[in-house]
């Protein structure tokens, strides 16, 4: 029986979570599921993330440069560890080492989710639901369409939290650690250990780190960090409608830019944007000092959110999050969570090359909805905590 204020938002959040379900279930049947063509198709052209590892993978074999002379369509805004680790893949033919990467990332993608799923206890019919809603995510569709590699770090951050859980903080940090090296604008989540005192894992977490980092500079040679430095160094949000990360947003509502018009020309917006950033991580790091569960979740979103850019599909990062609170009895949120990520692409279409204000802020929706990930771990606090007393916490204290 519902009772008090929670119960009426609940019941609210209920509604608006099918509402959101209905309107992104006909705009894939409008559009014809294009998410599984593309996973299906023989073109490059369509997996063009995944396109552009490979031709870095291949010029690590041939003792290229790995930002500058790969021959691909574009530059890997990856680290040189990163293409140590697909170096294999470029060995293959472009279209079978795509499809052995999906492969990969499909099974990375189950066991992320039901590993969570299992050391959260949740009930068979809510996993169920929460686990197959995920595994039908825009941002999961997206990812193996474009040959993405967000499940592998979605293991990783899976490791890492369980491994904290059960107080192996050594594993928990060389998780940590691999993470931030394949993907640097995830280093906000080395503070979870940070501000928790767990020095033993955030020790490995810096360790494995550098000793990732320093084996790909002695592969692929010193050069090539600084290569992938000088390429990050020099991108800028555009304005683009997928980036959902604050100054994301800054560029496209306050200057002029190549996709909609703005709804104000404020151009000292964008350096607002990144104190904003700032400040978020800080807060952030703050409520994960308090030992929330939902930590790591919340930091994670907040790397996201203040990163100049991180695309949609960069949500599914967050998906075993969503398990938390839904084992934590935040069904109604987390049912919120799980319709959100199911609004695909095909939203942006009608707003596109807009001249309306009404159109910048649709166009502004994926931003709203990382926001909203972001709110939900932050905000969960003492009352989910006395909640998941039912579910016996098996880390160990080390401060």
């Amino acid at each position: 029986m519902l009772k008090g204020g929670r119960g009426v938002w609940s019941a609210v959040m209920a509604v608006v979570a099918l509402g959101i379900l209905a309107l992104a279930s006909w705009m894939y049947a409008r559009s014809g599921f294009g998410a599984l063509a593309g996973i299906a198709s023989g073109s490059m052209v369509v997996h063009m993330d995944f396109d552009v590892f490979w031709h870095s993978a291949r010029a690590l074999w041939e003792g290229r440069n790995l930002y500058y002379d790969t021959g691909g369509p574009d530059s890997s805004a990856n680290p040189p560890f990163w293409t140590l680790l697909i170096s294999p893949l470029g060995l293959l033919e472009p279209l079978t080492a795509y499809r052995s990467f999906v492969l990969i990332t499909v099974l990375a993608s189950v066991v992320s989710l039901a590993w969570m799923a299992t050391e959260l206890r949740l009930r068979a019919g809510w996993a169920a639901v929460g686990v197959g809603m995920l595994l039908l995510s825009s941002p999961l569709l997206g990812t193996l369409a474009l040959g993405q590699m967000y499940p592998l770090l979605a293991l990783g951050l899976v490791a890492a939290w369980v491994a904290d859980r059960r107080g192996r903080l050594t594993v928990s940090g060389i998780s940590l650690g691999l993470i931030v090296a394949v993907k640097p604008q995830l280093a906000p989540v080395l503070l979870w250990p940070l501000a928790r005192r767990r020095w033993r894992a955030f020790g490995a977490a810096l360790a494995s780190g550098a000793t990732a980092t320093l084996a790909a500079m002695v592969v692929a040679g010193p050069g090539a960090l600084l290569d992938w430095l000088g390429y990050v160094g020099s991108r800028r949000p555009d304005g683009y409608w997928d980036n959902n990360t604050l100054p994301g947003a800054a560029a496209r509502l306050f200057r002029e830019n190549d996709f909609v018009e703005p709804i104000a020309i404020l151009p000292w917006m964008e350096p607002v944007a990144y104190v904003l950033g700032i400040g978020i991580v800080i807060l952030t790091a703050v409520k994960a000092r308090r030992g929330s569960e939902a930590g790591l979740w919340a930091l994670g979103a907040a790397s996201l959110l203040a990163s100049p850019i991180a695309w949609h599909n960069y949500l599914l990062l967050l998906g075993p999050g969503i398990l938390l609170l839904l084992a934590r009895g935040r069904v109604a949120l987390a049912l919120l969570l799980l319709a959100l990520q199911f609004i695909p692409p095909q939203w942006s279409e009608s707003w596109r090359d807009e001249g309306t204000v009404v159109a910048a802020l649709a166009l502004t929706l994926y931003f709203c909805i990382l926001v909203a990930h972001w709110l939900a771990f932050l905000t969960y606090g003492e009352e989910a905590a006395k909640a998941s007393t039912a579910v016996p916490d098996r880390s160990v204290s080390v401060e």
